[in-house]
This record gives C-alpha cells, structure tokens and sequence, in this order.
C-alpha cells in the first residue's frame, strides 16, 4: 500500500486506498497545512467509512489500521520537513 503525496500552496495532502473490492472506494487522507512560526502545522485526518451492508473482514480492518498507522507516521515526517523548511527560510 503507497501514500500518495500532492503539494499545494496551502500545504500537503496524504492519501491512502488500503483496500480493494467492495471497499476499494475507503480512502484515508491527511491535510497539512503550511508551517506557521509559533503555531506549526494544523493537521486534519479524514477517512469515509463502512456500513452495515459492506463491512470490513478481520484483515481488511487490520489492513485499514497499517495504513492510518503509514499516514501518521508520513503526516508526521511532512510536519518536521515544513518545520525545517520555514526555519531555513527564515535565517535568510
């Protein structure tokens, strides 16, 4: 399973689709906004979900799992890359 990764001007969108057949169309995103001095980035993670007609098998939810787990972990890095980004530019 591969994030995707799409800059903007307004920050960095992640998005994962861990899933395939009946739940192909579950997608998980992560928006972070540009690095503000003294405020950071403001994250939002949205993802769609299940319902009763089409539930999650025991592997696709642990499939689900690793992949909010990978965009946590690739939200987090983008953080730390905007951070040090704005820190660069700012001793210019």
């Amino acid at each position: 399973m591969a994030v995707e990764r799409e800059v903007f001007d307004w920050g960095v969108r992640l998005s994962a689709r861990p899933l395939a057949g009946a739940n192909a169309a579950l997608i998980i995103k992560s928006e972070v906004a540009v690095w503000k001095p003294g405020k950071g980035s403001e994250v939002r993670i949205t993802f769609s979900g299940t319902s009763m007609v089409s539930p999650l098998r025991l592997l696709d939810a642990q499939s689900w799992t690793e992949a909010l787990t990978a965009i946590i972990a690739d939200t987090r890095a983008v953080q730390a890359e905007m951070r040090t980004a704005a820190e660069t530019k700012k001793k210019r």
